[in-house]
């Protein structure tokens, strides 16, 4: 393990070589699919080779292994954040995450560059809360938005189509990078369906209501919509292109801005909507694979993570009363 060096295959594993950690790096992001994911692993594993100041992999395998064990396992404490009072992480995600990302890439060292061991595959996860602390809007408060933004929704371009983003995170439950890369070629109107790109790199088919398809042909025909994306800048003061998606940012902040102004202050997120419609689904007995099929989980128990209604009042045991 000592000395490790990356060897050259194409020498009959003769000789080996040095390579540079970044050029490592570029091929195991190569290997994901998600935008979001590669900038996260680059990211923290760039750290690691900031932390450890290393650049290629013959300084890597100059650790020896009960070392880089060790390095790692600080490194990853020096980001975590405890609670004075407890000695409890208080971002035990955040650091699962960047342990996860580190084991992904050893695991690709080992097999795309025969290194030895992962250094990682000890490493004793932290406990987090298997709820999710995405904030829940009420039905109430979901109808209160959307009718507040279809108040507005005459007054300019920007107000039909920010009308539309909001209808479109309630009904189709989706992801604000969903939302922003839906397409004009996306949609089949014959079939009143939409093709997303969905996180993960896969295409989701969603059914698109009457109501909110009308609502998008009069968006289209009403303002003369060029671009490809169905929510495109409206104006662009540098290009002058508005052949692109929106930024997720501002659908971020729209959706902070209008909820704390309808729901008294409340702080929400896009995925706020996201995780109301899977709680308002299962109010509505909606099956399971009714709602993965909507919001593309793969297993059921990610809609169980954003179930965190009150689990006394939502309780089969109710029912059950009618048998005495």
């Amino acid at each position: 393990m000592e000395k490790f060096e990356i060897v050259t295959k194409d020498q009959n594993l003769q000789t080996s070589k040095s390579i540079e950690l970044d050029q490592v790096l570029d091929g195991f992001i190569s290997t994901k699919r998600s935008r979001n994911t590669k900038r996260a692993y680059a990211r923290d594993i760039g750290d690691l080779f900031s932390y450890l100041d290393i650049k290629d992999t013959k300084q890597l395998g100059r650790f020896m292994f009960h070392d880089l064990v060790v390095k790692i396992q600080n490194h990853l404490e020096s980001n975590t954040v405890f609670d004075e009072a407890t000695g409890r992480p208080l971002n035990p995600t955040t650091i699962n995450r960047k342990a996860y990302a580190l084991s992904s890439f050893f695991k690709y060292l080992m097999h795309s560059y025969g290194y030895p061991k992962n250094p990682l595959d000890q490493y004793l996860a932290h406990k987090v809360d298997r709820k999710s602390k995405t904030k829940s809007l009420t039905r109430a408060e979901v109808l209160d938005v959307i009718s507040y933004m279809g108040k507005k929704k005459d007054a300019s371009q920007t107000s039909f189509r920010d009308y539309l983003g909001i209808c479109c995170l309630s009904i189709m439950a989706l992801r604000r990078n969903e939302l922003v890369g839906i397409k004009w070629s996306d949609i089949d109107f014959e079939a009143s369906s939409a093709n997303v790109f969905q996180k993960g790199g896969s295409y989701k088919l969603l059914p698109i209501p009457a109501n909110l398809l009308s609502l998008l042909v009069e968006y289209r025909e009403k303002f003369l919509i060029t671009s490809d994306f169905v929510f495109s800048p409206v104006r662009n003061n540098s290009t002058k292109s508005l052949n692109k998606p929106l930024n997720t940012s501002y659908i971020y902040k729209l959706v902070q801005k209008v909820v704390a102004k309808v729901a008294n202050g409340k702080r929400a997120t896009p995925h706020s909507f996201r995780k109301s419609f899977i709680e308002m689904a299962l109010n509505n007995q909606e099956d399971f694979i009714s709602i993965i099929n909507a919001t593309g989980h793969s297993t059921v128990e990610m809609v169980k993570y954003y179930d965190t209604r009150d689990s006394l009042k939502n309780n089969a045991v109710h029912g059950m009363a009618k048998l005495i």
